[in-house]
């Protein structure tokens, strides 16, 4: 899935229905605000002729009493333009109107009648610096619509590569699997098929063909387990397989795991303690704590478990007295297929075991002792309860 190209599409989208909406907003913030400075200019010119009535020797400017039956007009104030009064009356049809009329510019004529329709008074406003605000504010609008636009479009490409982190996630995990699956399967198939081309390459004894079965079977079982673990590890990290918490003893837990771990020349022991009780998944914590344990019994003579408690956490920590950890693998030892020896499985054991505590919301940790050897640290949140 080229989730670049599905990104692309919804910012696109989204741009398109932010534009729509921001342009038709900005188009009528835009016609209001026109109508608003228009109307000033009507104001202006009503006001003109409520002067001219109140005192005509001070008339304003650009104001005319016009009689259309005698046909005369005179100006009560100074002029500036020359309007076509009788035509501007006639058009009025004897009522109170608004006209506009070119004249070097456009101009803004309004006619009041003032007797029984034969005399009217006619002002004039000049509309060239009403409509210089008008042109003024839509562009002022027009400007923020398009930098909302583009904030717009900036923020849905930021919203859709967020929107997408998930399937991103999901991809990646995909891909991870797939690559960790061949890495895990290489090895074991490689055993399958050199064992079988060797064995079949002339005849053998009956015993040849045991051994060449064995160590195929071998390889299988390690490639099944390896698998196994990865599937596990998946559910895990994908938030399909979530842990099912309730109080556990971590005490006796640990007294369980010493109890039923049986290595050669290897003594498992679970140290004395006091009841330490968190919340966990039972299954899922014995197993990684059985695998911590086999790992370290793989590597030692004597591995000790401990659980205490510190400051709200319950600690179950797993000593050996072997090499310890390897001064290069140590900050990489909970990744995925690090060994430092051929001593350890697949390498996924010690990446379930993060994976499962951090699902508990706990820590693990890992470090080599003062005293020699190694020492695996869990860390939960004492149970409330």
């Amino acid at each position: 899935m080229n989730l670049r190209g599905v990104r692309l599409r919804l910012a696109i989208v989204y741009g398109v229905i932010t534009a729509i909406t921001v342009g038709a907003l900005a188009w009528y913030a835009a016609s209001v605000a026109s109508d608003r400075i228009y109307q000033s200019a009507e104001r202006d010119a009503v006001s003109k002729v409520a002067e001219a009535a109140i005192d005509p020797e001070s008339a304003p400017d650009n104001i005319w009493q016009v009689n259309i039956t005698d046909e005369w007009a005179t100006a009560l104030g100074e002029e500036w333009v020359e309007p076509p009064l009788f035509t501007i009356v006639a058009n009025a049809g004897g009522f109170e109107n608004f006209q506009r009329f070119e004249q070097d510019g456009t101009w803004l004529a309004f006619t009041r009648p003032l007797d029984a329709g034969s005399t009217f008074v006619v002002s004039a406003v000049y509309l060239e610096d009403y409509e210089s605000d008008v042109s003024g504010i839509r562009w002022r609008i027009g400007l923020a619509a398009l930098g909302s636009m583009i904030a717009a479009a900036l923020a849905g490409w930021y919203v859709a590569g967020r929107s997408l982190i998930p399937a991103r996630q999901a991809a990646q995990q995909q891909r991870d699997f797939i690559a960790d699956a061949a890495h895990e399967l290489r090895t074991p198939l490689a055993v399958i098929q050199a064992s079988a081309s060797h064995t079949l390459s002339r005849d053998r004894e009956v015993d040849a063909y045991r051994e060449s079965l064995l160590e195929i079977r071998q390889a299988t079982e390690r490639a099944s387990a390896g698998v196994g673990e990865l599937l596990e590890l998946a559910r895990l990290e994908s938030g399909q397989a979530k842990p099912r918490t309730a109080p556990l003893r971590l005490d006796l837990l640990i007294e369980e795991v010493a109890s039923g771990v049986r290595v050669d020349d290897t003594k498992v022991e679970a140290r004395p303690t006091i009841s330490v009780v968190a919340d966990a998944d039972y299954g899922l914590l014995r197993q990684i704590i059985e695998s911590l344990v086999r790992n370290a019994a793989a590597r030692s003579d004597s591995v000790v478990l401990t659980a205490t408690s510190h400051a709200g956490m319950a600690i179950i920590d797993v000593i050996d007295d072997g090499p310890g950890f390897d001064a290069e693998l140590l900050p990489h030892v909970f990744d995925r297929f690090r060994r430092g020896d051929s001593k350890g499985s697949s390498g996924l054991g010690m990446a379930i075991a993060k994976t499962v505590v951090e699902a508990h919301g706990g820590k693990i940790s890992a470090q080599n002792r003062d005293e020699g050897g190694a020492l695996v640290r869990v860390e939960l949140r004492v149970s409330a309860q």
